[in-house]
């Protein structure tokens, strides 16, 4: 530490997902705008990043020097450990000038002020111009007084709010880059112990209100910003060069801009060359199509994403005037469907339940339209969480919808098991609204866990299609079915029957989401996962118990069947799951031409079903008697 200079610790304690994290992006950001001031750099010098979720008293450790001011980026997974390491720096060193920011901070913090009276300074949306003004400031001996985008404790402990906004720069070229500055390269030299994962953006800003997300309303811009071309490809070319193995984009709405067809050329070029990005995550547009489906038929060319995401939250017109959502129309969805189907690029859609205005009726129709639009990859449902900021928070919005929420610890879903000797976060999940009582929003996460594990993890998968095209029963009735087996008569699928309910009620008792499998890897996993991998215990008395109830369900209904042809659906159904055990290579034979029928299911060409004997080649797979390694491979890969 220079004789004269002041210290400045930036806090931003990403999740830690066994040995990966990612680059500490507003860390970067407000330290690279930082020192373009030659006032902050003649006062202050920069102590190194903090910057995965640790034990509070690892973290301190790491306060070598006396702190002149710590700055805290808050989110939903880091909120609680930024206040407990806050409060303890002001204890040890009471002129430390404490700022916090972040989505998770209140934009109107007044008791939050009063309920921590350790934090000195907020700042609400962007922080990279504001966070270097308040070290000049400070630098200079001054208050904060009309300081845009803050608000403050005075020395007389006077909290005062700024109620002038921060006009925005149009050019987001004017905040340096900390990659292209390198400020991240002693990290990677460094901490050679870990991967690290980066994040981008190529824009700022989102055009849509959804009274559920925080990028327009608390955000603070509905106006889209840009980073130039040229800085994009930089960074990009950067984290090839790198060898950074995931990079997620932090864009609202990917896609939708005709510039990023340039962007995801751009990233191709760099995979090619480098070996690196191996995989890109981004948020795409809401209501596009022909640019989202170039993109995405480029990045499945080039194997650079897993798939790409048609978010509806909700299919509800109800619901989606009541959270301001301008959703993709349920036929131009349908036409993406069918045009990545016939390229075989994996589609994935996300519904959240607890929306205001669902009902049992809307959901459980919801889900049957989407898998009916010729969804052949993965649903996923989130239970739907409140974040500060939002509109979804404010308390006239809560009473006139009537949403209840129950907070709980939060535990990041296949991230790393929460140590002992980790700050507990929280999240507020709707478990109630006027139009969902909690017996509602009971039955249908049950319904939604069962309808991921039998299609979304393929558990049933090709018997539902079977049963949906063959004999017209709708997706959902087969999912009913399963959520009321007799648990007497189909032990193995009742005992994830049970598991959900335990789940359920421990969530309403104030237990965290997700579940602890030891032998499966040091991660949560999702209850729908857990099913999964506890069925791949027994799989042949689960499709035992699995031909039964679709048997029992036609009959049910009146509706004629052929018993052998079933039997070989299900047949087929298993040799299309890897258990455990691995795979051998072999032939399976078929007394109906099943093979060509579902592997055409979801294209113009399907055939008919008839008894002509066909025979499917399966190749071998093995996973080294690892449980652990099974898990990683069928799911999280």
């Amino acid at each position: 530490m220079t004789v004269g200079m002041r210290c400045v610790y930036f806090n931003e304690y990403n999740v830690l997902m066994g040995g990966t994290t990612y680059l500490p992006l507003v860390s970067g950001l407000l330290h690279a705008r930082a020192l373009t001031s030659e006032k902050v750099r003649a006062s202050f010098e920069f102590a190194p990043y903090l910057f995965h979720i640790d034990s509070p008293g690892r973290i301190l450790a790491q306060y070598r020097e006396p702190p002149a001011v710590a700055a805290f980026s808050l989110m939903m997974w880091n909120e609680q450990l930024n206040l407990h390491v806050a409060r303890e720096i002001k204890a040890r060193f009471p002129a430390c000038v404490i700022v916090f920011g972040g989505a998770q901070v209140p934009h109107h913090p007044e008791t939050y002020f009063r309920e921590h009276p350790f934090i000195d300074v907020a700042v609400r949306g962007e922080g990279e111009e504001v966070f270097t003004e308040i070290l000049e400031r400070l630098a200079e001996g001054q208050g904060l007084d009309g300081l845009a985008g803050v608000s403050w404790r005075t020395p007389l402990d006077e909290i005062r709010v700024s109620t002038v906004e921060r006009p925005f720069a149009r050019d987001l070229d004017a905040y340096p880059s900390p990659y292209l500055e390198g400020l991240y390269d002693r990290m990677l030299e460094e901490r050679r112990d870990l991967s690290f994962q980066a994040i981008m953006e190529t824009n700022r800003g989102c055009p849509f209100h959804c009274t559920f997300c925080y990028w327009g309303k608390g955000g603070l811009s509905r106006k889209y910003r840009y980073h130039g071309l040229d800085r994009v490809a930089a960074e990009i070319r950067w984290m090839g060069e790198r060898r950074i193995r995931y990079v997620f984009n932090a864009d609202s709405n990917f896609g939708m801009n005709r510039r990023d067809l340039d962007i995801a050329q751009m990233l191709v070029e760099t995979k090619k060359t480098y070996g690196y990005p191996e995989k890109f995550r981004t948020c795409y547009g809401k209501n596009t199509d022909e640019k989202i489906f170039r993109i995405g038929n480029l990045f499945h060319q080039h194997q650079l994403e897993k798939g790409i995401t048609i978010s509806y939250q909700s299919i509800s017109p109800e619901v989606q005037k009541n959270i301001k959502r301008d959703n993709i129309k349920l036929s131009v969805a349908r036409d993406l469907h069918e045009r990545f189907n016939s390229l075989d690029v994996p589609v994935y859609t996300e519904l959240i339940l607890g929306l205001p205005g669902e009902t049992i009726e809307s959901w459980r129709a919801g889900i049957d339209e989407i898998l009916s639009s010729g969804l052949k990859n993965q649903l996923f449902v989130y239970a739907c969480q409140v974040f500060p900021n939002t509109e979804l928070a404010e308390p006239d919005y809560r009473q006139r919808f009537g949403i209840v929420t129950r907070r709980v610890p939060l535990n990041e879903i296949h991230g790393s098991i929460r140590r002992s000797d980790w700050v507990t976060e929280y999240e507020d999940i709707v478990v109630t609204t006027n139009s969902m009582t909690v017996e509602d929003w009971r039955r249908m996460l049950v319904f939604s866990w069962m309808t991921m594990l039998i299609h979304s993890l393929k558990m049933g998968f090709f018997v539902l299609c079977w049963l949906v095209e063959r004999h017209g029963v709708r997706h959902s009735q087969f999912i009913d079915a399963l959520c009321a087996a007799p648990r007497e008569r189909f032990p193995r699928l009742g005992e994830q029957l049970a598991m959900f309910e335990d789940n359920l009620s421990r969530i309403l008792g104030g237990e965290g989401r997700g579940c602890i499998l030891p032998e499966y890897g040091p991660i949560y996993w999702d209850v729908e996962e857990a099913a999964f991998l506890s069925l791949s215990r027994d799989f042949p008395g689960f499709f035992a118990e699995l031909e039964t109830l679709a048997a029992e369900l036609l009959a049910n209904r009146g509706i004629a069947f052929d018993t052998e042809e079933l039997a070989e659906v299900v047949r087929y159904q298993r040799a299309r799951i890897p258990g455990p055990e691995g795979i051998e290579p072999a032939t399976h034979h078929f007394a109906f031409n099943l093979p060509e029928y579902f592997d055409r299911f979801f294209t113009d060409s399907r055939p008919a079903i008839e008894r002509r004997p066909q025979g499917m080649a399966v190749d071998s797979r093995e996973f080294g008697g690892s449980l652990e390694r099974y898990a990683r491979e069928t799911i999280l890969w």
